[in-house]
């Protein structure tokens, strides 16, 4: 996948600051740009976003959400899978002569890289294996987000209300990272004549800018032109 270079995330302050159950990590690829990999709780479980991504052989962005059924016991498993960078698999659903799973590949496809896949396997003489969606970042990534859910799982509570239903979300205009509704990374900055709407809370402070200057690495003219605006207001 090339060279990446590692934007370190702000942690947490707890307490009653919001952002104590959000992580946000990114990733700079040498060609590619900006990788994204967030996580949050969302309802009774746990949000992990990655960009780009892949579904059904297509780029997209991947939301995933992991329910807690279990007082946090499978939510703890696959954040220390992630976190120590080991094989995990969940069966997601099982049928006649096939099975869905939820599987972390580590050092795959190469080495420093991981694979979060939802995977369809069928049995017979036509066995196959098929990556319905599947999302490759570095290795280092996917284990500070292992990290992240482990640290927000005691925080999720029992009286936190289900979450079944996909969240509505847009893409910040300055990295393209999700920005959900319920996030506290959704932000209105005014700037100049017209307001940017929409930056996720990197962008806002300026962090994103700086990071991509140090690491030299592509981004388009829009998304440029957008956090240029936002270290002008800063100002």
């Amino acid at each position: 996948m090339g060279r990446h270079k590692r934007q370190k995330p702000r942690r947490s302050r707890g307490g009653n600051d919001p952002s104590a159950t959000e992580w946000f990590g990114t990733a700079f690829h040498s060609t590619e740009g900006m990788y994204h990999l967030d996580v949050r709780r969302s309802g009774n479980g746990i949000l992990i976003t990655s960009s780009p991504a892949e579904v059904d052989g297509l780029p997209a962005v991947r939301p995933l959400r992991l329910r807690n059924d279990d007082n946090g016991q499978g939510l703890d498993e696959l954040g220390t899978a992630l976190a120590t960078g080991r094989p995990h698999g969940i069966s997601v659903e099982k049928g006649p002569a096939f099975e869905t799973a939820l599987v972390f590949i580590p050092r795959y496809p190469e080495e420093g890289v991981g694979t979060l896949a939802r995977v369809r396997t069928t049995e017979g003489p036509d066995a196959d294996v098929v990556f319905e969606r599947r999302a490759e970042l570095p290795m280092q990534l996917w284990a500070e987000a292992g990290e992240n859910v482990c640290r927000i799982v005691p925080l999720l509570g029992p009286d936190a209300p289900p979450a079944d239903k996909p969240e509505d979300c847009r893409l910040c205009p300055g990295c393209y990272r999700p920005v959900y509704d319920s996030t506290t990374s959704h932000t209105l900055l005014g700037a100049g004549a017209v307001p940017v709407v929409g930056l996720c809370r990197l962008c806002a402070e300026g962090t994103t800018l700086r990071s991509l200057h140090q690491a030299d690495v592509p981004i388009g003219p829009q998304q440029l032109a957008v956090l240029e605006t936002v270290a002008a207001a800063l100002v």
